[in-house]
């Protein structure tokens, strides 16, 4: 499994615009995390692994679609990131 470290304006364009929505929803800027993402090159079906950090605090997401998106920002809404 490769694991690639990206900011978010590596993201595809609609996750980094729901991202950065979500983002000011809250309070923060996009610049307040890192964002990884593990895949698994030889095995192009399975779903990527989106890693979301800030300060000590790292919550990762199976990307199903953009899903990660909501289930970040249900983290938000709950202040995990706080």
């Amino acid at each position: 499994m490769q694991t690639t470290l990206l900011r978010y304006t590596d993201l595809p364009i609609t996750d980094r615009a729901a991202f950065e929505l979500v983002c000011a929803r809250h309070g923060f800027a996009p610049v307040h995390f890192d964002i990884s993402i593990c895949a698994d090159p030889a095995d192009a079906a399975h779903e990527r692994l989106v890693t979301v950090r800030r300060g000590g605090w790292a919550q990762s997401y199976y990307d199903r679609q953009g899903q990660w998106v909501r289930q970040f920002e249900a983290d938000l809404t709950c202040r995990f990131f706080r």
